[in-house]
C-alpha cells in the first residue's frame, strides 16, 4: 500500500511540472534551421516575432550566470500581457549549438546575445532600409522600449481589435439571453387563429 501512495505521489508531482513547465513556456526554443524557418512562416506569418540569438556557456561560470539571467528576462517579458494579446511571438536561438551557428551567419550575428524582429515573416528596417538589431545584456526596460518602439502601434491595434471582438461577442450572448415570445396558440388551449382573425377583421 506505502509503494501504491509513493507512486500516486510521483505521478501527481510530475504533472504538476509538465503543466507548470506548459503553461510557463511562452518561448519556443528552436533546435534546427528548419524548425526557425517553420516558425517563422507559419507563428509570424501575420505577425509579430522576438528572436534571441544567444549562445549557452557550459564552462564559464559567471557567463552560464548572465545567459540564465537574460533568458529568465526574456520569458518574463514574453508573459507580458498585451504582447500576449496581440501575439507577439518570442523565440530563442542558442548559437552554440553546431546545427544552429548557420542561422547565425544567415542574419549577420556578428555578437551575441542578438535580438532580431520580424514583421509578417520580413525582417524589421528603420527607415534607411537596416535591419533593426539590440545587441547586448539588456534589460528587461530596455528590450521593452526597444519592442515598444517598433510593434507598439502593431501591438495596440491588435489588441483593440481582440477587445472589440470580445465586447460584440458578449453583445451577441447577451442578446441571444433576451425571452422569445412564441405565437399564442402554442400556449393558450382551445385558441382558434381562425376567430381572432375574423375579430381583427
Amino acid at each position: 500500500m506505502k509503494i501504491y501512495n509513493k507512486k500516486i505521489v510521483k505521478i501527481t508531482m510530475l504533472c504538476v511540472l509538465l503543466v507548470g513547465g506548459f503553461l510557463q513556456a511562452k518561448v519556443r526554443a528552436i533546435t534546427t534551421r528548419r524548425d526557425f524557418e517553420q516558425r517563422l512562416s507559419k507563428d509570424g506569418k501575420d505577425g509579430m516575432v522576438v528572436v534571441l540569438f544567444y549562445e549557452s556557456q557550459k564552462r564559464n561560470g559567471d557567463a552560464r550566470n548572465r545567459n540564465k539571467g537574460l533568458t529568465r528576462m526574456y520569458e518574463d517579458l514574453s508573459n507580458y500581457q498585451p504582447y500576449n494579446d496581440a501575439d507577439v511571438v518570442f523565440l530563442k536561438v542558442n548559437t552554440g549549438r553546431k546545427e544552429l551557428a548557420d542561422l547565425a551567419l544567415l542574419y549577420s550575428v556578428k555578437t551575441v546575445p542578438t535580438f532580431i524582429f520580424f514583421n509578417s515573416g520580413k525582417r524589421c528596417v528603420d527607415d534607411q532600409g537596416s535591419a533593426i538589431v539590440l545587441n547586448g545584456f539588456v534589460s528587461r526596460v530596455d528590450l521593452q522600449s526597444f519592442i515598444d518602439q517598433y510593434y507598439g502601434a502593431e501591438v495596440k491595434r491588435r489588441v483593440a481589435e481582440k477587445e472589440d471582438r470580445r465586447d460584440q461577442r458578449m453583445k451577441e450572448e447577451g442578446e441571444s439571453w433576451k425571452p422569445y415570445f412564441y405565437p399564442r396558440d402554442i400556449f393558450v388551449r382551445d385558441y382558434d387563429t381562425a376567430e381572432s382573425k375574423k375579430n381583427m377583421e
